[in-house]
C-alpha cells in the first residue's frame, strides 16, 4: 500500500514538475517571438485533442485556417492539418471504421476525384508546370480538407462543431484586423499591416478573400442561432453577426456584398417558415454595415463607384477571354495564366490597365473564367458538378430532415445550402478555386445527407418495430 502510494504521489510530482518546465517554456517563447509562442501553444493543445476526438481536432483546425495570412500561423494550420490526417488515417485503421456510403456521396467522391485528376493532367501541356507548384500544393490540401470532413463527421453534434469554427474563425479573422489597425478610418489605413489600400484583410491575405468567407460565416451563424432554447448563444451569434458586418463593409469588397443581395433574396424566397428571422438577421446586417459607412463614406464610395473597372478586373478578364479563344477546350495548364497572358496583351483591342499583367503574374480574380482558361471546359464542367452536386445533397437533407421534423437539423442544411451558394457566387471576382474553407463547406453537404438519410432509416426501422 505504501509503495503504491508513493508511486502515484512521484508520478503527481513528475506531472507537476514537467507543467512547469513546460509552462516556462512557453513564457520564454512568447516573450522570445509571440508568434512562436502560439504555434508552439497551438500544439501543445493540438495533439491530444487530435488523439481523443479527431472531428473536434479538425474544427480547431478551421479556426485557425482563417488565420493563415500570418505566416507562423499559417505554418502551424498546415503542419496541422497534415497531423490530424495522420492522425485519423491511423485511428481508421486501428479501428477498422467503416462508413456505410450512399449513391449521393459515392457519385461526389467520384466527381472530385475526377475533376483534381484532369487539373494535375492539364499540366502535361502547360508552358511553364513548375510554376504551378505552389497551385498543385493549395489543391492536394483543399482535397485533403475534403475528404477528411467527408471522413471525420458523421453526427450532427461534429457538424455543428464545423460551423461554429466556421462563424468563429471568421469573427477571429476580422477581430484580428481590427486589433492590428485594419478597420483604421483615418487616410493612414493604407499603410498598416492589416489592410491593402485601406482595406481590411483580417488574418488573411486579400480583402476579397476575407469577404468571400465571411459571407457564409453570417448565414451559418444565422442557422446556428435558430437553435431553440439556448438563449446565450443567440446573442452571441447576434454579436457575431454585427462584427462580420462591419468586417465585410471595412474590405470593400464588391464580390461580397453581391453575395450578401444574392443569398438574402434566395434565404426569403425559399425559407419561407424563418421569414422574420431572416428579415432580423438582415436588418442587423444593415445595422452594422451603415455604422461602417458614415464612418468611412469612402468605402461607401469605393463599393458604388464602377469608374474603376472593378480595380482592373475588367481588363483582366479581356485579357482572359482572348487566351480562351486560343485554347477552349483544354486551357493552357494549370496555373498557367500569369505565364502566358503577357503574349495576349499586342492582341487587337485596346488596353488601359496592360499593367496589371506584364511583370506582376496576376491570376483572372474570377474562379470559372481561371478554371476555363487554364483546364478548358471540362474543368470547368466539371467543378461546377461538383457544385451542384453539394447543394442537391444539401437540398436533399433539407427535405429529408422536414420529413422526420427535425426542424433544427433542417434549419442547419438549409443555412449551408445558402453559405455555399455564397461563397460560390463571390467566387466570380476572386480565384479562389483552392480555398481550403470552401472545400469544407462543399463536403459538408453530402455529409448532412448522410445524416438525414441514416437517422431517416433509423425511424422507418423504429416505426416498422412498434
Amino acid at each position: 500500500m505504501t509503495r503504491r502510494l508513493t508511486s502515484h504521489a512521484t508520478l503527481e510530482l513528475a506531472i507537476a514538475l514537467g507543467a512547469m518546465v513546460l509552462s516556462a517554456l512557453l513564457v520564454t517563447l512568447l516573450a522570445h517571438d509571440v508568434k512562436l509562442g502560439v504555434a508552439a501553444l497551438g500544439a501543445l493543445v493540438l495533439v491530444p485533442l487530435a488523439i481523443a476526438n479527431t472531428p473536434a481536432a479538425l474544427a480547431g483546425w478551421l479556426v485557425t485556417a482563417f488565420l493563415s495570412g500570418y505566416a507562423a500561423v499559417g505554418s502551424m494550420s498546415h503542419k496541422a492539418l497534415f497531423f490530424i490526417a495522420a492522425i485519423a488515417v491511423m485511428l481508421f485503421i486501428h479501428r477498422g471504421a467503416e462508413r456505410e456510403a450512399s449513391r449521393q456521396l459515392t457519385r461526389m467522391v467520384g466527381l472530385v476525384v475526377v475533376f483534381f485528376a484532369w487539373l494535375a493532367l492539364s499540366l502535361l501541356w502547360a508552358p511553364e508546370p513548375a510554376y504551378a507548384n505552389d497551385t498543385v500544393i493549395h489543391l492536394a490540401m483543399a482535397v485533403l480538407v475534403f475528404f477528411l470532413v467527408l471522413a471525420l463527421c458523421a453526427e450532427r453534434e461534429q457538424v455543428r462543431w464545423l460551423m461554429i469554427a466556421f462563424v468563429a474563425g471568421a469573427v477571429l479573422s476580422v477581430l484580428s484586423g481590427a486589433v492590428t489597425g485594419g478597420l483604421s478610418i483615418s487616410d493612414t489605413a493604407a499603410t498598416t499591416a492589416s489592410s491593402v489600400q485601406g482595406r481590411l484583410q483580417g488574418g488573411t491575405s486579400d480583402p476579397n478573400f476575407l469577404a468571400a468567407a465571411i459571407v457564409p460565416a453570417m448565414i451559418l451563424a444565422g442557422g446556428l442561432a435558430a437553435r431553440r432554447g439556448h438563449p446565450f448563444e443567440r446573442f452571441a451569434l447576434m454579436v457575431a453577426t454585427i462584427v462580420l458586418a462591419i468586417g465585410l463593409a471595412a474590405t470593400e469588397s464588391r464580390g461580397g456584398f453581391l453575395a450578401v443581395i444574392v443569398v438574402s433574396l434566395g434565404a426569403l424566397m425559399t425559407w419561407r417558415g424563418h421569414r422574420g428571422m431572416i428579415l432580423g438577421f438582415i436588418a442587423v446586417f444593415a445595422l452594422g454595415v451603415s455604422a461602417w459607412f458614415v464612418a468611412s463614406p469612402t468605402a461607401w464610395q469605393r463599393i458604388t463607384s464602377a469608374q474603376d473597372g472593378g480595380s482592373g478586373r475588367t481588363e483582366i478578364w479581356h485579357v482572359a477571354t482572348r487566351v480562351l479563344d486560343a485554347h477552349p477546350v483544354v486551357g493552357v495548364g494549370l496555373g498557367q495564366f500569369p505565364v502566358v497572358s503577357p503574349d495576349y496583351i499586342t492582341r487587337p483591342g485596346a488596353l488601359t490597365r496592360a499593367d496589371l499583367l506584364v511583370g506582376k503574374q496576376i491570376v483572372v480574380h474570377n474562379a470559372y473564367l481561371q478554371l476555363w482558361v487554364e483546364t478548358g471546359i471540362l474543368g470547368l464542367g466539371l467543378f461546377v458538378a461538383v457544385a451542384l452536386a453539394a447543394i442537391a445533397a444539401g437540398v436533399r437533407a433539407v427535405r429529408r430532415f422536414e420529413l422526420s421534423h427535425d426542424t433544427e437539423m433542417a434549419t442547419l442544411a438549409r443555412a449551408l445550402v445558402l453559405a455555399i451558394v455564397g461563397a460560390l457566387t463571390a467566387s466570380f471576382f476572386l480565384s479562389n478555386i483552392d480555398d481550403l474553407r470552401l472545400w469544407a463547406l462543399l463536403a459538408l453537404g453530402p455529409v448532412l445527407f448522410g445524416i438525414a438519410q441514416r437517422d431517416g432509416a433509423t425511424s422507418a426501422s423504429g416505426a416498422s418495430s412498434r
